[in-house]
């Protein structure tokens, strides 16, 4: 999986959104909003093309979680980026 390269995430105050742009702010209408680990996940989904076991494995290697919570909250946002297509 890897973040298609016409999203991308901006601050907006205290959100962090994800915003697309050229051709996808024409098929995409509205914003996702992202908490730190989301970021995080699609920061290195921007430049990765990882598997959801990679994830993981980054995820355990940077943050103190244990897996099962890392787990769910991947799982969580890999399914909430395919409903969206970000997807390339």
């Amino acid at each position: 999986m890897k973040i298609k390269s016409d999203y991308v995430i901006k601050s907006i105050g205290e959100d962090i959104v994800v915003v697309p742009v050229k051709d996808e702010a024409v098929r995409f209408n509205g914003i996702i909003s992202l908490n730190k680990t989301g970021q995080f996940l699609f920061k290195t989904l921007q430049n990765y093309d990882l598997e959801e076991g990679d994830l993981l494995k980054i995820v355990l290697d940077t943050y103190d979680v244990d897996e099962a919570r890392a787990k769910k909250d991947i799982h969580t946002f890999i399914k909430k980026c395919q409903k969206h297509g970000l997807f390339n």
